[in-house]
């Protein structure tokens, strides 16, 4: 597990009137495009300028947008966005030409609010749970025929007083039908494993706290539980431990579930409160690095992190506007300033070996033959043996005379020797100029 660096967190241009309010939020892979759904529907942005994209369709009868995720596909050449609704759909949209377009829309049998989502890119399975306690897992595929993709159902089952609020494929499960893990809200925490391909009870366990979102980190083998009570807290995949908590400041009586998300890398976890702040801590060790302010005392209950052009970038959404309408603010982790000394002591060299190359090449250009045979120099630089043609002038000790035009020359420590006559005749307009040593230069 990474440790997180030292560097503050830089407020950015964020989005200042998102339509409706703002429920979930989930960036593609490669940083680009921020997609948020609320009571408006689901909404696309541009994470470089947080401009608003194209999208499909609105809120229309399948009400608020509860649930988003991004995927990799199998067989898709750009990421594909999943959402789930408060009427009980989940729908699909792919891009096409650069525009997304809707794939499919899809109500769940005894439709409630979808409260949370994932999708195994390896099998193309997407699995959901909903507010009535039924928890889903649905094979993704291409008709042959038509080219669409259409969710087919692989299994559906109710459970009773589970309140599921996250759900997961299990990433150390390599088999088709993986796992799936869901964690409930009752009954201290419930966390159950299910077989991917039956929805059966493989185990079951308790966290012993109410949870209101929760976290995987696969590569370090964690996974971190939002208690709306206590705040977040870390446990360990391989033997369910519980090692490490983190205290966010409660200041209002109700609570409410709030987002939790690993950043950088898992070095950091990302929380919002009940009094306007976005909490940043480091994983290992727990420590507050960050205290975000959205400037008001309102809920921020949903956060996101991202890493955008290798930068770690947190987003996160103000709850509780009155005139219908909230913002979506961005802060984006400061860089080491660059060393600038260093970067001009490399031009300068750079410079200084353009200068050389393009001597030698003037050199090479002039020593054209008009008399003479085939002669050689021999160790002019390091050793190495050139033939020469036509070189005009003479040598005489450290003097070259007659090598370019007449102009008499003086070297500096210029290695090697030089066999044959070098013949030719001294022209007008000499001046003398000086052959530094290359070798030292560079």
């Amino acid at each position: 597990m990474r440790t997180a660096a030292r560097l503050p967190y830089v407020q950015h241009q964020g989005i200042d009137r998102h339509p409706g309010n703002v429920m979930a939020m989930a960036v593609n892979e490669n940083g680009t495009i921020l997609a948020s759904g609320g009571s408006q529907g689901t909404w696309l942005w541009n994470v470089a300028d947080m401009s608003p994209l194209r999208r499909p369709s609105g809120a229309s009868s399948r009400g608020a947008t509860l649930v988003i995720i991004w995927a990799r596909q199998t067989d898709e050449a750009h990421d594909v966005l999943y959402g789930g609704t408060q009427n009980g759909y989940f729908f699909c949209w792919r891009q096409k030409n650069g525009v997304f377009e809707e794939t499919f829309a899809i109500q769940i049998p005894e439709p409630s609010e979808i409260t949370a989502m994932a999708f195994d890119s390896t099998n193309n399975r997407l699995c959901l749970c909903s507010r009535n306690d039924i928890v889903q897992s649905w094979a993704i595929s291409k008709d042959p025929v038509t080219g669409k993709w259409t969710p087919t159902n692989i299994f559906s089952r109710k459970f009773s007083r589970l309140s599921p609020q996250a759900i997961t494929f299990a990433a150390f499960d390599n088999s088709q039908d993986r796992d799936i893990i869901v964690l409930g809200f009752h009954n201290s925490g419930p966390v159950y494993t299910l077989r991917g391909k039956t929805g059966e009870t493989a185990s079951a366990w308790s966290v012993g706290a109410k949870i209101g979102d929760a976290a995987f980190h696969w590569r370090d083998g964690v996974f971190c539980v939002e208690d709306p009570y206590s705040g977040p807290s870390l446990f360990r995949l391989s033997d369910q431990i519980k090692s490490n908590g983190y205290e966010i400041d409660r200041s209002r009586g109700d609570v409410r579930p709030r987002k939790v998300r690993f950043g950088e890398q898992g070095a950091t976890l990302v929380c919002g409160s009940d009094h306007g702040c976005v909490y940043v801590f480091d994983t290992r060790s727990g420590a507050e690095l960050a205290v975000l302010s959205v400037g008001s005392t309102e809920w921020v209950q949903v956060v996101e992190t991202a890493e955008v052009d290798d930068v770690s970038v947190i987003f996160a959404a103000q709850t509780g506007s009155l005139d219908s309408c909230e913002e979506i603010f961005v802060w984006k982790r400061a860089q080491p300033a660059r060393n600038t000394g260093t970067t001009l002591e490399k031009l300068v060299w750079v410079a200084k070996a353009l200068v050389v190359l393009g001597f030698l090449a003037f050199v090479y250009q002039n020593m054209e033959a008009t008399v003479g045979p085939v002669r050689k120099v021999a160790g002019a630089f390091g050793g190495a043996r050139a033939r020469t043609t036509d070189l005009k002038g003479s040598v005489s000790g450290d003097k070259v005379t007659g090598a370019f035009g007449g102009a008499q020359a003086r070297t500096t420590n210029l290695k090697g020797s030089v066999s044959g006559d070098l013949k030719g005749g001294a022209g007008k307009d000499s001046k003398d100029f000086v052959v530094v040593d290359v070798r030292r230069e560079l």
